[in-house]
């Protein structure tokens, strides 16, 4: 196998990257004092985003501002709707998406295109697989969120139901059991609240509360609310029942969810285990038979 093609495709993506890489340091104006002690410095905590990331926003910062204008409201809308969806993961914005996706498509897309220059087109698709970094790791993050609103509905649902049957009143009750149990329901439920203190109806702030959480007891759970409320049922028996139906609901996600893990478990532990026992197998039959082996190849 000839390996220089590959050397030669290894150090320009390598050139190429430290040119991105200072040119990110150019745009940031990163300056490092040589005047002051390492000592006297406070450690300042990083906001904790991945570096290829912070190369690919400082790409395209440019030319996002343009890319953002070019956008139908439909288009920034579903953009935005996915950020809420996955927590606003790195504190994520519309236009700080637009810069990572432009970065992406123009940083790997061009070591991708030199990787196929260099006859590699398996590290060159690898490499292209780098554009949807950012829309992966969005997908991650909301599918950790929906198991975590999943898991801790039913309990939130049952203090809250008790909270509203001691005579305190909806809001003021989703406040004291956010407070008393926190976690992403919580947050997801403090943000409903903050809306509805700035004067937004109870309607569109869990709305809002079910398009940022694509979870369906959830949803469900706003269906009840909003239909107890029209129709004026008494909402602590209405809490209690939902919360009845979400405990079934997250036994059956669970279910699910381990039958879908079933074929995965499946294909790890033949992959792992086959190869092994196969040598075992025929390293026992080649030990235990009395067949020269060395004659039959030659030796």
């Amino acid at each position: 196998m000839n390996l220089l093609p590959l050397l030669v495709a290894s150090a320009g993506a390598s050139i190429v990257l430290l040119g991105f890489y200072g040119l990110y340091l150019t745009l940031s104006q990163t300056r490092v004092p040589v005047d002051e002690s390492l000592t006297s410095r406070p450690l300042v905590k990083s906001d904790g985003t991945f570096f290829l990331h912070r190369i690919t926003e400082a790409i395209g910062r440019r030319f996002s501002r343009t890319v953002l204008e070019s956008l139908s409201e439909r288009q920034r809308a579903s953009i935005a709707e996915r950020i809420e969806s996955s927590g606003r993961v790195d504190g994520l914005t519309v236009e700080r998406y637009i810069r990572r996706k432009i970065g992406e498509v123009s940083l790997y897309g061009a070591l991708a295109l030199a990787l196929l220059a260099a006859n590699e087109p398996v590290l060159a698709l690898l490499m292209f697989g780098f554009v949807g970094l950012t829309d992966l790791s969005m997908y991650v993050k909301s599918q950790e969120r929906a198991d975590e609103v999943q898991s801790q509905l039913p309990d939130f649902l049952d203090v809250l139901a008790v909270t509203v049957s001691a005579g305190m009143s909806f809001r003021a009750a989703v406040g004291r059991v956010a407070d008393s149990m926190p976690g992403v329901l919580s947050d997801e439920f403090t943000i409903a609240l903050r809306q509805m203190e700035l004067g937004i109806s109870r309607r569109e702030a869990f709305e809002a509360l079910r398009r940022r959480n694509r979870n369906e007891s959830l949803s469900k759970f706003v269906t009840a609310i909003q239909q107890a409320e029209e129709l004026g049922a008494p909402l602590s028996d209405t809490l209690v029942n939902i919360s009845q139906d979400m405990r079934r609901a997250d036994a059956q996600y669970m279910r699910r969810k381990a039958q879908r893990l079933n074929p995965k478990v499946t294909v790890v532990t033949a992959t792992t285990l086959l190869p092994g026992l196969l040598i075992l197998i025929v390293g026992s039959m080649m030990l235990g038979s009395d067949v020269d082996f060395g004659a039959l190849i030659g030796g």
